[in-house]
């Protein structure tokens, strides 16, 4: 490559350009593999299933870098590739664990046929009462007017590290800030949240880790 140190902008055009793509995909992924890597060790994975989820995602980056239109925006787009990957991982585990839990209760049904109704059918039934659904859902909704309302940095400061789960250095690495602005801009995004929403800010578990952590 012609350039020593390519801007990651600058590496995504060549990539779509065809003639470096290898190379350039190469810088990429040695430039935001930790990221990835560390990711998902917050998640909780062992060192073998870090280590496999990194390579999926950067398989995906692969084959959707091309259909990215606007460069300036990848580390946005890779975090939100990061998050399928990582949701499409947990599906595969929690339908794994529903089949385990289907044939035990399947094998007591059986065991216990003729003996009254099934572990099954004397489970409560989880579900909230549709009161307690609109509760649910008129707080969410006030939430996302609020978020709406946050200043674009102060409102992807907050995503990152609250939905991202970052630490304050990896969003000020993403968002080329110091980690001071980015405490400034979660503390303020706070105060206005909790000034919009009041009584229901409490309640919200979303906003917990900004709550505790950026005073």
């Amino acid at each position: 490559m012609s350039q020593l140190s390519p801007t990651t902008e600058e590496l995504i055009v060549r990539f779509k350009q065809g003639s470096e793509a290898e190379a350039c995909f190469r810088v990429l992924f040695e430039r935001y593999r930790n990221q990835i890597h560390r990711f998902f060790q917050r998640k909780g994975f062992s060192p073998e299933d870090c280590y496999e989820l990194t390579q999926e995602t950067f398989f995906s980056i692969y084959k959707g870098l091309d259909d990215l239109r606007e460069p300036e925006k990848f580390v946005g787009w890779m975090l939100t590739v990061t998050k399928n990957v990582w949701r499409t991982h947990l599906e595969k585990i929690r339908a794994g664990r529903r089949n385990a839990h289907l044939v035990s209760l399947n094998q007591e049904h059986e065991a216990q046929e003729g003996e009254g109704s099934s572990l099954a059918e004397r489970l409560p039934d989880p579900s909230p009462s549709p009161l307690e659904s609109t509760l649910q859902r008129e707080k969410i909704e006030k939430l996302h007017v609020a978020l709406e309302q946050l200043s674009p940095q102060r409102r992807r400061c907050l995503h990152l590290y609250v939905a991202e789960e970052l630490s304050y250095q990896e969003v000020a690495d993403f968002m080329g800030l110091t980690v001071g602005a980015v405490k400034a801009h979660l503390h303020q995004a706070k105060m206005a949240l909790r000034e919009t929403l009041k009584t229901d800010f409490e309640e919200l578990a979303v906003l917990g880790r900004a709550t505790k952590e950026s005073e």
